[in-house]
């Protein structure tokens, strides 16, 4: 795919919409084909939101595809996807048949991290769903950063020939070769061990790759930051038994209600997470006793746990004997996304506990007593962990604030905020010549600081909140979410006497949403800092009220919002 306009920076749906961009080796698009036998879209065309969301309209998911992008030449607007060539399958047949010059829907591409710093080598792996970011990984390797490769496809002629500057050692396997089996796995425990740091990197069937995340922490107690292990897709088996959900079997509206009140399921679920019900059993403790002894927990209370467990259909349960269900081992996967967001010793749940203090906080509009994020920052190690969390957020939104906002003229920048670092990071490696400084007390300077690759650290100078050396660019990174209106229009002030612009980076709420996630987030950060998620209108309200400036909203990605207003300092120095 090349030479389209919309590669470029246009308006679409009212809305702005950046050039296309694309930097980690693993970068994805949604493609939605039309139908094959009607030729045509069988649902409305999805409409950008103002924050650079797609709005999906009903019944398009089942017509989404995910492809990595194999290659991309932002000079000559060419997209490279590599498609599987086999009988059936929307995504298969559209690309036997799609003619130049058809229509096809595109979303994204997703930026994903770029290619691992401070290691010395990488192990990377994959079946041929993972070829097209496997091949694109070693083309972007430089030639100090040695790889050994794992590849498994289906037969010999399925073979590609990769490049790299780098020195990479490559293994093939066959499944043809070996009875359709999967050697995989076995292939990279066993793969040659390089000295120095490595970095794992390996996608695939999820289940079949499932047990390297054990290997790599427990047998090669590889750092979970140097590891990414990802399911590219699930091999899906039919039930003998589907449950009344899947039978159709209706709910009348009572009773979904008391499903949507009940606290027990929520809390449940979390308790089994957070003492490792599930990842006891998926290491082997197929009995109640043995999930008592490996989670430390009481023997007469865990037969009560998985009891309900059983019920709510993550585990199964024959005789005396326990085992996963797919949704079970789903949450097995222990330092995964869905671990870290049920465990409660997670920033997430420590987070989502304030919403305990609703009901006071809906009565006040002010964040309750003991549930206050003031309150959970004294906690010990909460600040660091809440840093951990702001930080990986933006190292996927970083790379795509150069894009977003207009760097003409623009010699020295002052980053504030949790996450600031991952910004600070990408605006060194894009404009060298920029006179960075993160600003803000000490612990968190230093955290930010932390978030800069050691190759661009010296580039990054630090300076406390007090300094109000003026800058052209003052970027406030989830800043004023964090505050109510009465805090925030003094910080929203005090950023304007400090530069020229100001941006601000923040997820904006659309009133109009019909994502109940949206409106649950807004909830969140109410009781949390008594701010909730503001409305554009909201903001631009806030920022002619506190400084007595215009407002321009632009789309940043991922969902987040750019923000920009004139400061009052007439130059820069």
């Amino acid at each position: 795919m090349g030479d389209l306009p919309s590669m470029d920076r246009h308006v679409r749906d009212g809305v702005e919409l950046p050039p296309v961009r694309t930097t980690g080796f693993d970068d994805d698009v949604k493609i939605l084909p039309v139908d094959p036998v009607t030729e045509t879209l069988p649902f409305p065309v999805p409409r950008n939101q103002d924050d650079g969301t797609v709005d999906w309209p009903s019944g398009s998911f089942p017509y989404a595809r995910t492809y990595t992008v194999r290659r991309f030449d932002e000079a000559g607007r060419e997209m490279v996807l590599d498609f599987a060539a086999h009988e059936g399958g929307l995504a298969a047949t559209w690309s036997r048949t799609v003619e130049p010059g058809d229509t096809v829907l595109i979303a994204g591409p997703k930026h994903s991290a770029g290619l691992p710093r401070e290691v010395e080598w990488m192990l990377v792996a994959g079946d041929e769903t993972a070829l097209p970011a496997i091949a694109h990984c070693l083309e972007m390797l430089p030639a100090d950063l040695p790889a050994t490769v794992v590849v498994e496809v289906a037969e010999r002629s399925h073979r590609q020939e990769l490049r790299s500057a780098a020195d990479v050692d490559i293994t093939w396997l066959y499944r043809s070769e070996a009875g359709g089996a999967s050697r995989l796995v076995d292939t990279i425990r066993t793969a040659p061990w390089r000295p120095g740091q490595p970095y794992l990197w390996v996608a695939g069937e999820a289940q079949t790759i499932k047990p390297l995340r054990r290997w790599a922490k427990q047998d090669k107690q590889i750092d979970k930051k140097f590891v990414e292990i990802a399911g590219y897709w699930r091999r899906r088996e039919e039930r003998s038994d589907p449950s009344p959900v899947e039978s159709g079997q209706a709910r009348d509206a009572a009773a979904r209600l008391h499903e949507m009140a009940d606290l027990a399921t929520p809390l449940v679920i979390r308790t089994a997470v957070t003492l490792g019900v599930f990842a006891a059993v998926d290491g082997g403790a197929d009995t109640v006793d043995a999930i008592a002894a490996a989670c430390s927990t009481h023997p007469g209370a865990t037969v009560k746990l998985v009891r309900h467990l059983a019920l709510l259909d993550l585990l199964t349960t024959y005789g005396q004997r326990c085992a996963l269900t797919e949704m079970g081992s789903l949450l097995a996967e222990q330092d995964a996304f869905l671990d870290q967001s049920l465990h409660n010793d997670r920033i997430h749940t420590r987070l989502e506990l304030s919403l305990l203090g609703l009901t006071e906080t809906i009565r006040t509009g002010k964040p309750a007593a003991t549930h206050r994020f003031a309150d959970k920052m004294a906690e010990p190690g909460f600040a660091d962990k809440f840093h951990e969390e702001a930080a990986f957020s933006a190292v996927y939104r970083a790379t795509a604030l150069p894009d977003a906002v207009d760097l003409d003229g623009v010699r020295t920048v002052a980053l504030h905020g949790d996450g600031a670092g991952a910004y600070a990071d990408a605006l060194v490696r894009e404009h060298p010549d920029l006179e960075i400084t993160l600003v803000g007390h000490p612990d968190r300077n230093r955290r930010n600081l932390a978030d800069v690759a050691h190759e661009r650290r010296g580039a990054v100078q630090c300076a406390d909140s007090s300094d109000v050396t003026p800058v052209d660019l003052a970027i406030a990174v989830d800043l004023i979410d964090a505050h109510p209106d009465a805090d925030a229009r003094p910080l929203l002030s005090m950023l304007a006497r400090s530069a020229r612009r100001v941006v601000l980076i923040t997820d904006v709420l659309d009133p109009a949403t019909t994502d109940d996630h949206d409106t649950e987030d807004d909830l969140l950060r109410l009781c949390l800092y008594g701010s909730g998620r503001r409305t554009e209108a909201e903001l631009r309200d806030l920022i002619t009220d506190a400084v007595g400036a215009d407002a321009r909203v632009g789309s940043l990605g991922w969902g987040s919002t750019v923000v920009e207003f004139r400061g009052r300092q007439g130059s820069a120095t």
